[in-house]
């Protein structure tokens, strides 16, 4: 006769159970931590089965959790994945505070301790201090301060007690797992077995968005435009398959001119150049905060000053002086065409000679040669 398989309820009363007496490796640590005087929490009536991954290669307990405390009020939300010798927690929500996921091994943990007020975690890895709590998935993302922390945080205490059994004692409460798997049914003969469906594949990353640019002309990923005009406004094309992306120049939001639904006309602020090389970097985010980057140089080579084509030349202006026009009249004229030549103290001598006078002299020290 078919013994009848016991139901999902069964089995995490049986979880809670086994995790509440625990195994002889748990209760010499939990009795030795009595003794180093380390508080020892009491257990509730039930406990939450841990999600078992990897079961044959790397078997792995995983648990939703938050990560915060009261005193700053803010969260994050993701995945507590327990292993032999490693704690590793995976931010999911909010995608801004990635940061907060850590790694650590077993062997750098400390102070691990069971609040049993806040009905939160606490310990050490490096020179960090964690809180942790477990967190159902579907009340991520769910503000919570003041009151609601407290009954965030004891809704989610019978699984935070799981978390604190499983640092404890990792072996113990994998064996626990593992023994309420659940069995396989028995094979009926000539029973049609429909085979399962193929497991999607999972879903190809988010592409980052592609960027144009338009001006200066020749701009491409880490080549160098020559320019001779500053200030310069770089324009461009930014596309995204999902959505029109932001895009920022050197740190500054572009101005944005939307073509269609993925694409948009940016250009920035007139950037003010000076002479040489200027490093410009583009970049461009879309709404699964996927980015791309751009970069060039700018070389920037201002254009030479204009040479009036009625300057004189040195010969032009000892004619002048040598046909009794007067010295003052002639600096006039330098003052007002320029000259085509860098006068040198020779040139400036002869001059004298053909009755150039202190003023003439002076405006062609003063007078703007060509470049």
């Amino acid at each position: 006769m078919s013994q009848k398989c016991p139901s999902r309820t069964e089995r995490v009363v049986l979880v809670s159970f086994l995790i509440l007496t625990g195994t002889s490796v748990a209760a010499a640590q939990m009795k030795g931590m009595k003794k180093s005087g380390v508080s020892v929490p009491s257990m509730s009536n039930t406990a939450i089965e841990p999600e078992l991954l990897n079961a044959d290669s790397n078997p792995t307990l995983r648990f939703p959790i938050a990560r915060g405390s009261l005193t700053v009020a803010s969260f994050s939300y993701g995945w507590l994945e327990i292993t032999q010798g490693e704690v590793h927690y995976t931010v999911d929500l909010p995608p801004k505070k990635r940061e907060d996921g850590f790694r650590a091994s077993t062997a750098e943990i400390r102070d691990l301790k069971l609040e049993q007020r806040s009905n939160t975690i606490t310990f050490r890895s490096g020179n960090k201090r964690h809180t942790i709590f477990y967190a159902a998935q579907e009340n991520w993302g769910k503000a919570i301060g003041g009151r609601d922390f407290w009954s965030a945080t004891a809704e989610g205490a019978s699984g935070t007690q799981s978390i604190y059994k499983t640092l404890l004692d990792f072996e113990a409460v994998l064996a626990l797992v593992k023994s309420t798997a659940t069995p396989q049914a028995p094979v009926i003969a000539a029973a049609v077995v429909t085979p399962l469906p193929p497991e999607p594949k999972p879903s190809a990353p988010p592409a980052p968005p592609a960027v144009m640019v338009a001006s200066p002309k020749g701009a491409a990923p880490n080549q160098t435009v020559e320019v001779d005009e500053s200030p310069l406004v770089i324009r461009g094309i930014a596309m995204d398959s999902a959505s029109i992306p932001e895009v920022t120049i050197n740190g500054s939001p572009a101005s944005m001119r939307p073509q269609n639904t993925q694409a948009a006309e940016f250009w920035s602020d007139p950037l003010p150049l000076q002479p040489g090389a200027t490093l410009i970097q583009i970049m461009a985010f879309n709404s699964a905060h996927v980015e791309s980057k751009l970069a060039f140089t700018v070389h920037y080579t201002p254009k030479a000053a204009p040479v009036n084509p009625r300057a004189l030349d040195k010969a032009e202006i000892v004619a002048l002086l040598q046909g009794s026009v007067p010295a003052e009249r002639v600096a006039g004229i330098v003052k007002e065409r320029g000259i085509k030549f860098n006068p040198s103290a020779d040139d400036l001598n002869e001059i004298r000679a053909a009755g150039g006078s202190d003023e003439l002299v002076q405006a062609l020290q003063q007078a703007t040669p060509p470049k």
